[in-house]
């Protein structure tokens, strides 16, 4: 799990929502990758608390636009989590394309976050991302991965 988003929590409704977000970034470049949908769905079904709520059936979510959820994550923490994931969806196919990009500003934009925090996010999950590669005995490719990701 991203660190800096481990005490945050979404309702039943809301988890929906970023979960359909993501999978329209999953969308952006033509097809979803089986390691997007994977992740996607990690994050959805991670997101049951065992209330007794009945969650749709993952395969039934559908990718939506941003603007469809302009009111639906209340606080900025919440808005970071989905941000953050959704550049985590687009990263997963190992490349953040333009496009990928521009679509994550667009969903950032939908939810009421400034550009300037996306900025901080990218950075905070290229980081994180190099983190979990910092282990690895073989720094050149550390250090070829960290190039790739900007």
């Amino acid at each position: 799990m991203f660190p800096l988003l481990a005490n945050v929590s979404l309702d039943t409704d809301q988890t929906i929502a970023a979960t359909r977000l993501l999978l329209h970034i999953a969308h952006v470049d033509g097809a979803q990758t089986a390691e997007e949908v994977a992740l996607i769905r990690s994050f959805y079904e991670g997101a049951g608390d065992g209330d007794g709520t009945t969650w749709p059936d993952f395969a039934t979510l559908q990718p939506v636009r941003a603007g469809e959820f302009s009111q639906t994550f209340a606080e900025p923490a919440q808005r970071d989590l989905v941000v953050a994931f959704c550049l985590m969806v687009a990263y997963a196919d190992g490349t953040l394309s333009a496009d990928e990009l521009s679509a994550v500003a667009a969903v950032a934009a939908g939810i009421g976050m400034p550009p300037a925090r996306v900025d901080e996010l990218l950075a905070l999950v290229k980081d994180h991302m190099l983190a979990q590669f910092a282990r690895l005995p073989d720094a050149a490719s550390v250090a070829t991965v960290a190039r790739e990701l900007g």
